[in-house]
C-alpha cells in the first residue's frame, strides 16, 4: 500500500508461469509463445523476468536476456488492457533499465513491427534510436530494431 492508502503497482522479479497467466489476458499474445519458448529462449544466458502486480493482481510483465557481451535484449513486454496507460510499462522498464546498467551492460536493444506504431512512438520517447530495417513485401510487416545507450554505470 502507498502513504495514502491506496494500492501501488509492485515489479519484482517473476517467473515463466507467470507471465504465461498474464499472457492469456493479452489479446494480441493469443497463442504466441509457450513455456517450452521462454525456456529456450532464456536457457544458458543471463537473463531477467519482471512482472507487474496491482492489488495482488498480476498486470505485466518484462522479459529479457544478454544480446551480446554488453548488449540486453527487451524481449517481450505486456500490460493487461484495464491496466494500460497507467505508467507498468514504464515501471518495468525502469526496473529493467537499473537491472541492466548494475549488470554492466552498455546499451538495451529490442525489435518490433512496423505496424506497431504506439510501441515505437515508446521507444523514442524512452531515447531508444532506429538502427536496422529488415524490409518485408509488407511494409507493416518490416522488422525495426532499436537501441538505446545506457548512462555510464561504472564506478
Amino acid at each position: 500500500m502507498s502513504q495514502n492508502g491506496k494500492a501501488e503497482i509492485i515489479i519484482r522479479e517473476g517467473s515463466i508461469p507467470e507471465i504465461l497467466s498474464i499472457s492469456l489476458m493479452i489479446p494480441e499474445f493469443k497463442g504466441l509463445y509457450d513455456d517450452d519458448k521462454y525456456a529456450d529462449r532464456l536457457r544458458s544466458r543471463p537473463h531477467l523476468v519482471l512482472v507487474a502486480e496491482f492489488g495482488g493482481k498480476l498486470i505485466g510483465f518484462k522479459v529479457g536476456y544478454e544480446w551480446s557481451a554488453n548488449e540486453f535484449y527487451s524481449w517481450m513486454v505486456a500490460v493487461v488492457p484495464g491496466f494500460r496507460n497507467n505508467g507498468v510499462a514504464n515501471a518495468l522498464s525502469e526496473v529493467q533499465e537499473a537491472w541492466c546498467k548494475t549488470s554492466r551492460y552498455d546499451a538495451l536493444v529490442f525489435k518490433t513491427r512496423n505496424r506497431q506504431v504506439d510501441m515505437i512512438c515508446y521507444a523514442l520517447r524512452q531515447g531508444f534510436k532506429m538502427v536496422e530495417v529488415d524490409y518485408r513485401s509488407n511494409w507493416d510487416e518490416a522488422r525495426l530494431t532499436l537501441k538505446k545507450r545506457l548512462e555510464a554505470h561504472y564506478g
